[in-house]
């Protein structure tokens, strides 16, 4: 059985897999792809599993990901890029902002794109992200440079991304694995950095700035 890097050296074509829950919208778009020279539609998938399971399977060149209708879109890209190295995510959005192209780019993906780009423009895309290239959307790029440097540690980062999801100290320490005292004097440190009252509004500024 060939290995997944020998079916993709084979191949001169841009092969790609797209992600779209959406079945009318997956096959809308499947149509414009297949009209594109230089790029071959290999298969559609759903969200979660069954993107890397596909992945896995048809050894594409790029994955689209869909970053409204996936909910789990980051987790996609960061689950491709774990199992599927050799493949390479390109997020579509329709309306992005400097918090989410910061989580994307963690996550691992290779191109931040707004869905009004092209067909053609969307090609050039694929091209560039295939030549080693990350390529992110120009003005959300300038607005992230623009943003306030995260003052936060990683590890502070971390926690106050957890608290946003946890309701008890506790329960942050369990997920992060510290120990109460511990997740309480990083809380503290992000509040005072962040200039909030609490944690709850210390992780509110830090996800609209784009830190966590």
């Amino acid at each position: 059985m060939e290995t997944y890097s020998a079916v993709r050296t084979r191949r001169r074509e841009i092969t790609v897999l797209v992600t779209e829950d959406d079945t009318l919208d997956r096959k809308a778009f499947t149509r414009l792809l297949q009209q594109e020279p230089g790029l071959r539609l290999v298969g559609g998938a759903e969200a979660g599993a069954d993107v890397v399971r596909e992945a896995l399977r048809l050894a594409p060149d790029v994955v689209l990901v869909d970053l409204e209708r996936t909910e789990k879109a980051l987790e996609t890209v960061a689950a491709l890029r774990r199992h599927c190295p050799c493949a390479r995510s390109v997020i579509l959005t329709t309306a992005g902002d400097v918090a989410q192209l910061r989580r994307a780019v963690a996550a691992g993906t290779s191109a931040f794109v707004m869905k009004t780009v092209s067909m053609r423009g969307l090609r050039d895309v694929l091209r560039r992200v295939m030549a080693g290239e990350r390529v992110l959307d120009p003005d959300l790029s300038v607005r992230a440079l623009l943003t306030e440097r995260c003052p936060l540690t990683p590890r502070e980062c971390e926690v106050l991304g957890v608290s946003r999801r946890s309701t008890t100290v506790a329960e942050i320490a369990a997920t992060v694995s510290l120990s109460p005292g511990t997740v309480r004097n990083y809380l503290s440190r992000a509040i005072t950095k962040t200039g909030a009252r609490n944690r709850h509004e210390a992780a509110a500024a830090a996800a609209r700035l784009g830190w966590i």
